[in-house]
């Protein structure tokens, strides 16, 4: 009978701990991504996490986007405390250095600049009393190539173009896209008599460059009969000024004396 007794005490102290403890799980984090991705292509991360109720992603050096808008604010208390009381308890990480994301999946990401990139998942258990992280890296990779799809050439010098004697009162403008070593690689037709109550100035086109390489935009006012074409600006074009993945880009010269948008295609 005292046997009994004891086994029944044993059983009850067993419960007791297991209440007390919550019955938690260990939690163990993981999740997948791609190996490799281009600067600017939008990729997914998979939680595979186990026995876990809340998540923080970090994705490494501030160059990480999200589709969504705000994905670094508290979209929610992880294990009743703040977003930012919960970030402080991160493992060896500053808040100033990541981007952060709440929840069980991120939205579709993207890194701006190529480099080795760290995510880090942390995982929680309801209770908050168990935790795990799990730590994976991404090679991103600048693109190869871009499309320039348009060009809206919004101010340039008017002064001393076109004296109206052969070619009319305003400058006919078109532009020229060439590479280092003096190549042409696209001329735009000609818009006649532009003034600068006619800008901006649209062109819609499709040129294809190297990511790897620099190029001259040059802008000349066309002139007919025995005038040359004389040109207008010319500007230097460093793919590397290029966010990957963007749709735009504007060049404007430290002077002002010229600006334009180019349209972009990934």
């Amino acid at each position: 009978m005292k046997r009994i007794w004891s086994f029944a005490v044993a059983c009850l102290v067993v419960i007791s701990l297991m209440w007390l403890t919550g019955c938690t799980k260990d939690v163990e984090a993981d999740f997948d991504c791609p190996a490799s991705v281009v600067a600017g292509e939008t990729f997914f991360v998979s939680n595979y996490s186990l026995n876990a109720y809340s998540y923080i992603w970090e994705f490494g050096d501030k160059s990480y986007v999200s589709s969504s808008a705000n994905f670094d604010e508290a979209f929610a208390a992880v294990n009743g405390a703040s977003f930012d009381s919960a970030l402080d308890g991160l493992w060896g990480s500053s808040k100033e250095d990541y981007d952060y994301y709440v929840g069980q999946d991120p939205d579709p990401v993207y890194f701006k600049y190529a480099g080795e990139k760290k995510i880090i998942l942390h995982a929680y258990s309801k209770n908050g009393k168990k935790s795990s992280h799990k730590t994976k890296y991404i090679k991103v990779l600048n693109p190869s190539s871009y499309t320039i799809t348009s060009l809206e050439l919004q101010k340039i010098n008017m002064s001393s173009w076109d004296t109206g004697i052969l070619s009319g009162e305003d400058p006919d403008i078109y532009f020229n896209i060439v590479d280092m070593n003096g190549s042409v690689l696209y001329t735009s037709t000609t818009t006649s008599n532009v003034s600068e109550y006619s800008l901006p100035v649209t062109w819609h086109f499709s040129q294809k460059l190297d990511y790897a390489s620099n190029y001259y935009i040059k802008f000349y006012d066309k002139d007919d009969g025995i005038d040359s074409d004389d040109i207008m600006a010319s500007c230097v074009f460093e793919s590397s000024y290029l966010t990957p993945g963007s749709d735009s880009y504007t060049w404007q010269a430290s002077s002002g004396t010229i600006k334009f948008i180019v349209g972009l295609d990934w």
